[in-house]
């Protein structure tokens, strides 16, 4: 069956529910944590415990409470009763029962690494007695969520999920030694793409990344955001990013204004006008979105740093810059989200990227990193201080490989020499700018972050001191793995960024773990000794299992897709939910994948689907390519058989989910059906798309008729496309309807807007531009 050809590389035992470095089993001995709904445990602090270690021993009592029933005193190593179970909770430097069981060779805390932990029962003195700890903070709270999670709580990305309440809790016999693989672990955030998150949002996305062992946050600040205030040449940088959104929204791709307005359906759902971020609601202008932006940026550092997650701040994309900053007659290479792009060899790029990240170290001192992106489009080369540039640098140039030897290695792209020489000059200019900000902040930890082009690491090697980390984004149509390219660079700590979403991706439950594997994500970077992995991450909910698969695999390289699915649909759903489960799951997993293969992942931020050719239809014989018509065509009816292929995937899918609904445990219910509701959703939009290319491919066939001056075909051809497009209309208003169930939830309330903009917005639009076409042929 496809389910099972579709892992075929997957391992075929199940991996444990968290990754450990090294656990054994010892004699089956039970440890009664509660009876009958009553605690029969106590949690043990040190004596003189601090104000963190006493909070992760709220969150086991009030996890433990919600688990069970029962009341877990929290008790100082000093009044431990002798009489009860003692979960020992931190290391041995914080706490004396874990010292002593150290003493006495019960436990072997020695040499764990940065963030592990022990999970032991030992029995000192004959007293029962659980070890939960490590010899830092962080391995104390990642022990304590673990030891959770082997209790039968499941943490996500978005939610914590008890699939059934046990009030007789116990334990077979622990003993667990569990240590990451990759020291960085963790999420991009491009705020300019999930804009619409407030403080509130942020602190409980950090509270999950720390449930799931997750240390690293990435946020991104696009050039011309208000993150970052600077000047230069006199001139202050300003915002390029949409004033009705409180100066926050991509306007690249959205066109957004960031009010309610843009909602005709499920308006009922946005009881403010303005649906970013309260704290940005009163910003009227650039001063206060400045002002405003900084201290909500140094809140999320501070409640990050208190969870034990490092917050990296990241800029791009270099060469581009504000608009206002641009010199006079610059050659513009591109307008991009970050501002418009000028020539590498300008000196302006290197002044006012300095100024920025300059800003960025001073306004933001307590922010752990620094990152500077480099450009996803090439740039352009021809000019002459340009080409003097890479002749300087013909040394870096050696470690470029050439292109036969990139497309062989996995990549798709680039695919002309003159993209190389682009990227030379990316190098070039990057290796500039680090060299000069260092010069005043020696202690920054600064790096450089490429698109798809990791065939680059060896070149800033080259040129870049050993202190600066690189990261490359890894894209999911590449031909084969391209880990490779991270190999044979010492002393320097690679991170890579797998996509969690792209940023069209917003409409389904995504799953890639398929994909990871296909692309050695987590197993090429044990392999190669890269530092860590982040996913980039455009939203939230709905992702929750490609992100569990990154955090299990930062600490589990092993770890494959199968094997992961069993373990985490059992945990989740029970047993008796598995089969029907397991093959749902693996048959999205495939339909990713087919999306995959042709770099579709039908969302709606990069495209409006039902945009018509826009034709001089008054002419009475317009110019048209033939040719290209005929093309689209046919394109266009292809694109129609691949969406009706993956609304019958997804319905095969989702005939399997509700097969498994009435077997799941109680408490997962809620999740299974949010899946559901999705797979649901996700099917509405491919019957959306369909509609929209019948509509656009009769249009083009109008087109044609008229060219060839056959006014019948061209009313009959017109009348087939206003009726493809009335179905659009009403199946787009249909799955919209669908969503407002779910606009509780703060990203399915973002994307109902976001579907209103974009797809009911483009129906709307190109309904009226058709009637005028209609009624002018019908005069």
């Amino acid at each position: 069956m496809r389910f099972n050809v579709l892992c075929r590389r997957c391992l075929l035992i199940a991996v444990a529910i968290t990754s450990v470095v090294f656990s054994r089993e010892s004699s089956a001995r039970q440890y009664v944590l509660a009876r009958g709904g009553r605690a029969e445990a106590v949690i043990v602090v040190g004596k003189d415990a601090d104000r963190f270690h006493r909070w992760v021993a709220g969150e086991l009592q009030r996890y433990l409470r919600q688990l069970s029933g029962g009341e877990f005193p929290v008790v100082g190593s000093d009044e431990a009763p002798a009489d009860a179970l003692r979960i020992a909770l931190g290391g041995p430097d914080a706490n004396p029962l874990a010292a002593a069981a150290q003493r006495r060779h019960l436990a072997d805390f020695t040499a764990l690494k940065p963030d592990g932990f022990i999970l032991k029962a030992v029995e000192p003195a004959g007293r029962p007695t659980i070890l939960v700890g490590g010899n830092d903070e962080a391995g104390t709270m990642y022990a304590a969520y673990d030891l959770l999670e082997r209790l039968g709580i499941v943490f996500q990305l978005t939610n914590d999920v008890i699939p059934q309440r046990r009030p007789d809790l116990a334990l077979t016999s622990l003993d667990a030694r569990v240590e990451p693989v990759l020291k960085y672990r963790g999420m991009h955030c491009c705020h300019g793409l999930r804009w619409h998150m407030g403080l509130d949002d942020f602190r409980k996305h950090i509270d999950q990344m720390a449930k799931l062992k997750l240390n690293c946050l990435q946020f991104y600040a696009g050039m011309g955001s208000p993150w970052v205030e600077f000047s230069y040449g006199g001139k202050k940088a300003e915002i390029i990013y949409s004033k009705e959104s409180g100066y926050l929204a991509w306007t690249f791709g959205l066109s957004t204004s960031g009010t309610a307005k843009d909602v005709r359906v499920g308006r009922e759902c946005f009881r403010r006008e303005y649906i970013g971020p309260p704290e940005f609601a009163a910003v009227r202008t650039p001063e206060q979105a400045f002002a405003t932006a900084r201290e909500f940026l140094r809140e999320i550092i501070r409640y990050a740093h208190r969870r034990k997650v490092q917050v990296w701040l990241m800029q791009g994309e270099v060469p581009y810059v504000p608009p206002n900053l641009a010199p006079a007659g610059a050659k513009s290479l591109h307008d991009q989200y970050c501002g418009v792009g000028i020539p590498p060899d300008d000196p302006a790029v290197l002044g006012i990227w300095e100024s920025a990240l300059r800003s960025a170290i001073e306004t933001y001192p307590e922010a752990d990193a620094h990152g500077v992106w480099t450009s996803e489009p090439p740039l352009g080369v021809d000019d002459p201080k340009t080409r003097e540039l890479l002749r300087q640098n013909e040394a870096a140039r050696r470690q470029i490989p050439s292109l036969a030897e990139i497309r062989r290695g996995g990549y798709v792209q680039p695919s002309r020499p003159e993209h190389l020489a682009s990227d030379l000059a990316q190098v070039c200019v990057a290796a500039k700018l680090i060299e000069s900000v260092k010069k005043s902040h020696p202690r920054a930890k600064l790096g450089v972050v490429v698109l798809f082009r990791s065939y680059l690491f060896r070149a800033l090697d080259s040129v870049l001191p050993k202190d600066v980390w690189l990261m490359s984004m890894e894209n999911w149509n590449n031909s084969g793995p391209v880990m490779h390219f991270y190999g044979g660079i010492a002393g320097r700590d690679l991170l890579v960024m797998p996509r969690i979403d792209d940023d069209g991706c917003e409409l389904h439950v995504q799953l890639n773990a398929t994909m990871y594997d296909r692309d050695e994500i987590i197993s090429g970077s044990a392999k190669y000794g890269l530092a860590g992995v982040v996913g980039q991450l455009n939203k939230e909910r709905g992702l929750e299992c490609n992100v569990r698969y990154i955090a299990e695999g930062a600490w589990n390289p092993q770890i494959q897709c199968r094997p992961f699915y069993e373990s985490y649909l059992r945990r989740l759903y029970g047993a008796e939910a598995l089969e029907p489960l397991l093959r749902a799951y693996l048959t999205l997993e495939e339909n990713d994948r087919a999306c995959g293969r042709r770099s579709i992942f039908p969302g709606y931020s990069s495209f409006s689907p039902a945009e018509l050719r826009k034709a001089n239809y008054k002419e009475p014989k317009p110019r048209v390519d033939v040719r290209q018509l005929e093309g689209d065509i046919a394109g266009l009816s292809d694109s129609r058989k691949f969406w009706n292929g993956r609304a019958a995937q997804c319905r095969e899918a989702l005939e399997l989910l509700r097969q498994a609904r009435p077997k799941v445990l109680p408490g997962a219910r809620a999740e299974l059906d949010y899946v559901i509701f999705k797979t649901e959703s996700f099917i509405s939009y491919f019957e959306v798309l369909d509609a929209c290319d019948e509509a656009r491919a009769a249009f083009d066939r109008a087109l044609l008729a008229k060219s060839k001056q056959d006014n019948t075909a061209v009313l009959k051809h017109l009348e087939a496309c206003q009726a493809a497009m009335d179905r659009a209309d009403r199946l787009s208003a249909d799955a919209a309807r669908q969503m407002v169930a779910y606009c509780s939830v703060p990203t399915e309330k973002y994307l109902l807007f976001r579907y209103n903009q974009n797809v009911i917005g483009s129906i709307e639009r190109n309904r009226k531009f058709l009637a005028e076409v209609v009624a002018f042929h019908k005069e």
